[in-house]
């Protein structure tokens, strides 16, 4: 069966954080965007029509697409209100607040934020890519190293086994199954 919004859908998204209902996005005859809302029921026919023109992975990605650009403008507007309200941080003149992201990426890590999984897989690139970590020599010490800031789940962790190749009065630390589970570190 055809129904009216097919052949002309725009876009299509979920509609809620339940991911139970879409809207499609179509253009009438007349060049107007209207808006058709269906229940995600893989046992509707109008459902299983939409699911013959587009995937979960297109409607998921459409969404998440969507999602940005709100979440953006937002942003914008938000910085464009503490702008106007006189909110705004002259990094110039409070250069404490300069590098704020910073120490919050390092104190406030967020193990399920993207931007933070993001930001934590940059700084194991960056390790690997320093030169006492390039040149280092082979040893057990070396490669349980790298393997830990691979494996290490937040940033603190990772600079910590960085400091491996740094101060030679480091220890490693392994459990019984040789698994490492932390650094001793010698302040002399």
């Amino acid at each position: 069966m055809a129904y009216f919004w097919e052949d002309k859908i725009a876009d299509c998204v979920y509609t809620n954080p339940e991911l139970d209902t879409v809207k499609i996005l179509w253009k009438d005859e007349n060049d107007i965007y209207r808006e058709h809302y269906l229940a995600v029921d893989e046992e509707d026919e109008q459902f299983k029509a939409l699911l013959e023109v587009t995937s979960y992975e297109d409607i998921d990605n459409r969404t998440k697409a969507a999602n940005e650009v709100v979440r953006q403008e937002f942003k914008d507007a938000f910085y464009r209100y503490a702008e106007r309200m006189g909110m705004t941080i002259d990094y110039e003149k409070n250069p404490e607040y300069k590098d704020i992201d910073y120490f919050k990426f390092f104190i406030n890590f967020d193990p399920e934020s993207p931007e933070n999984k993001e930001r934590l897989f940059s700084l194991k690139l960056n390790i690997f890519e320093q030169d006492d970590v390039k040149n280092s020599d082979v040893s057990e010490t070396t490669k349980s190293a790298k393997t830990a800031i691979r494996k290490s789940s937040d940033p603190i962790e990772a600079l910590t086994y960085y400091q491996i190749f740094r101060n030679d009065k480091m220890e490693i630390k392994k459990d019984d199954d040789g698994n490492v589970v932390g650094v001793y570190v010698s302040f002399q």
